[in-house]
């Protein structure tokens, strides 16, 4: 019996992180679906605090489950953080991080609650928003008041991790101070810079909503929120918004 012809016995519902559409995937006796950031998984969530490859979700004689395997930021089921195979019911929710996906029958419409989660869980965050770049249309949330970034490697540990060969180990610090973001350049080879403006001298920038930084070759925008699309409905042209 081909997949077409076995009926799904649930569906995991999730939005996408960038376009804020729902998007549904199917889920058959025998399935394994793979979740992560890399376009090799079942389900591609190409969101910063997603690893390549974060979570599977089977179903096997009826009942679900979910595999973190080895996620760098965790796997929650209903707020939870769950470690190897865990239980799933209908009505569980997974939390990659910012991420949120739900498991339903198949009947079930998605409907806006996972606009509304995804709200809740990172509305109220401040993000960079990759424009032009090899990671170009990720999102990382600023999640915590002190973030270090800098080039991705085996071994690197920042909280934001860029995939550019000019960024470099470790390349610039962000922190929240009395509710303002600032950034420190930390001795790049090629430089930090917000708004075409070089930051130098060990001198923090205050940051405002909108505002361009570049990490050497790779060009973000900050937000004071967490927007699921570019900043006033506006299309990028040429990696710029």
């Amino acid at each position: 019996m081909n997949e077409e012809t076995r009926e799904p016995l649930a569906k995991l519902v999730w939005l996408d992180p960038f376009s804020g559409s729902a998007n549904e995937h199917p889920l058959r006796e025998g399935d394994r679906i793979k979740i992560g950031r890399s376009a090799s998984n079942d389900i591609q969530i190409s969101e910063g605090h997603v690893s390549r490859e974060h979570a599977i979700v089977a179903c096997e004689d009826g009942a679900f489950s979910v595999d973190d395997v080895g996620s760098a930021n965790g796997t929650f089921v209903n707020g939870v953080q769950v470690y190897g195979m865990n239980p799933l019911s209908i009505g569980d929710e997974l939390h990659l991080f910012v991420s949120v996906l739900k498991l339903l029958s198949p009947s079930d419409e998605a409907g806006p609650e996972a606009v509304e989660r995804v709200s809740a869980v990172a509305g109220d965050r401040a993000s960079l928003r990759i424009t032009r770049g090899p990671q170009r249309g990720q999102m990382f949330a600023l999640l915590k008041d002190e973030l270090y970034i800098g080039r991705s490697t085996p071994s690197s540990n920042w909280e934001i991790a860029l995939q550019d060969p000019t960024v470099s180990r470790p390349h610039a610090f962000l922190v929240k101070e009395d509710q303002q973001w600032k950034l420190f350049d930390l001795g790049s080879i090629n430089g930090t810079s917000v708004n075409s403006q070089p930051i130098t001298g060990g001198k923090a920038q205050q940051l405002r909503d909108g505002d361009r930084i570049m990490f050497g070759g790779t060009l973000t925008v900050f937000h004071t929120g967490f927007p699921l699309q570019p900043s006033n409905g506006q299309k990028e042209i040429n990696g710029i918004s």
